[in-house]
Formats: C-alpha cells, sequence, structure tokens
C-alpha cells in the first residue's frame, strides 16, 4: 500500500511529537491518583490513525513504540512484543473505533464514558486522600480538602457530581464530529493499556492482579485526559492537515 506525501509529513510529524511528548514534562499530565501522571505519548498515534487512516496511524504508533523500546530502562520495555507490538494497533484501532461511531450516538457514549471515568478517578483520589491525612503525611492544602471526602456518603456524593457535571459538559460540547473522535481516544487509549499490560502478563513481567490494578489507577486518568483531548483537538487539527 502506497502512502502519500502528505501521509508521510503528517505520520513524520506525529511520530516526532510523540518523541518531544517523551522527552519532556508534557508528556505527563498529572492526575490525583496514586499513578501520579497519565501520559500523553500515545495520542499522536490516535490523531494519525483518525485524521489519517490506519497505515499512517500504525506506522505512528510504530514510531512510539521503537523510542520506548530503544530508550527502556526496565526489562518489560526492553521486550519488543511488549514496547512495540501493542502500540503498533493504537492508531490502527483509534481510526476503526472513530469509523464505526460516525452515525452512531457516540455523543452520549463518550460523555457516559469520561463521566464515570471521572467518577471512579474521584473516588480513588478521595481515598488515597483520606490514607494520607490518617498517616500524618498530608501536606495543609490536602487536609482542607479532607472534609468533602472523610466520609464513603460525601465522597460518593462528590464523585457523582464531578462526574455527572463533567460528563454533561462533554455532552453539549460534543458535536458531530468531535464525538467519534473521542470514542476513537477511548478505544485507542484503552488499546495502549490493555495491550501492553496484557503482554506483560503474558511474557511473564507481571502478576495478573497487578496488571488489573495498574491499569485501573493508571489507565483510567489516561482514557480521560485523551478523549477530552481529543475533543478539543480534532476539528483544528483536522483543519490544519487539510490547508
Amino acid at each position: 500500500m502506497k502512502m502519500t506525501v502528505r501521509e508521510i509529513v503528517v505520520a513524520g510529524l506525529l511520530g516526532g511529537l510523540a518523541i518531544v511528548l517523551g522527552l519532556t514534562p508534557l508528556g505527563f499530565i498529572p492526575v490525583p491518583t496514586p499513578a501520579g501522571a497519565a501520559t500523553t505519548m500515545h495520542i499522536p498515534a490516535i490523531i494519525a490513525g483518525i485524521i489519517e487512516g490506519p497505515l499512517v496511524g500504525a506506522l505512528v504508533g510504530l514510531i512510539f513504540g521503537l523510542y520506548s523500546f530503544f530508550r527502556a530502562t526496565i526489562p518489560l520495555f526492553k521486550d519488543p512484543l511488549v514496547a512495540i507490538g501493542p502500540r503498533v494497533l493504537i492508531g490502527v484501532l483509534a481510526y476503526y473505533a472513530f469509523t464505526l461511531a460516525r452515525g452512531k450516538p457516540a455523543r452520549p457514549i463518550a460523555a457516559a464514558a469520561v463521566g464515570l471515568i471521572l467518577i471512579h478517578t474521584t473516588w480513588t483520589a478521595g481515598n488515597q486522600l483520606n490514607q494520607l491525612v490518617a498517616s500524618g503525611k498530608a501536606t495543609a492544602f490536602a487536609q482542607s480538602l479532607h472534609g468533602l471526602t472523610s466520609s464513603p456518603l460525601a465522597l460518593l456524593v462528590l464523585a457523582l457530581l464531578l462526574g455527572g457535571g463533567l460528563g454533561y459538559l462533554v455532552y453539549i460540547l460534543l458535536g458531530d464530529e468531535s464525538a467519534p473522535a473521542a470514542v476513537g481516544a477511548i478505544v485507542g487509549t484503552l488499546t495502549n493499556t490493555v495491550g501492553v499490560l496484557g503482554m506483560a502478563v503474558y511474557r511473564g513481567y507481571l502478576p495478573a492482579k497487578a496488571a488489573w490494578a495498574v491499569g485501573i489507577l493508571h489507565g483510567l486518568p489516561e482514557i480521560l485526559v485523551a478523549a477530552v483531548l481529543l475533543m478539543l483537538l480534532y476539528k483544528p487539527l483536522k483543519q490544519a492537515v487539510r490547508r
């Protein structure tokens, strides 16, 4: 399958962006969970797949995987089946999810997914805050928030308010084109998280329980970040590529 000059240029630019994200703090967005940060390095592969198709998405994912492989400092990512294989599929599956979501009820699906993820993230962060306060290790700012999370009922209400509010806001902001892009971002991020952790378990680097915990605590915030970013960036990026 031949690639056009535009596809080659876009693949190079987005592949380079993935490397820049990995080399700078822009590749990690702080989130209030035990993971501490959500990576954005897989997002260029999602953008490539959604805007330019599965071939460009696979190529940008390959660049991301090779970067991860050659920069690896732990055995897990020194294995090409873990570091490279799942990353090639990020843009591919994001493209097909984006395509299938067109003309479907993608708007409520994306809004519900984002809202549920924030509910879970808030619940997890609140429990972590309670543990820090109980151990005496919480900062003054963290202690000032403890009243919102001190009881399970208060924490549940806070999580529902934040998650429901964001889900509603996302539903309002999503347009006919942005909603499928958000769905593609969710599927692409799941591909990265599930693919890497699943292969790590298969290859014997992680026990299944540990991989599950990492997926919940680390993967869910990344889905939230990717969906919101794609919702905001899809239209301007598509217009820029067309020019």
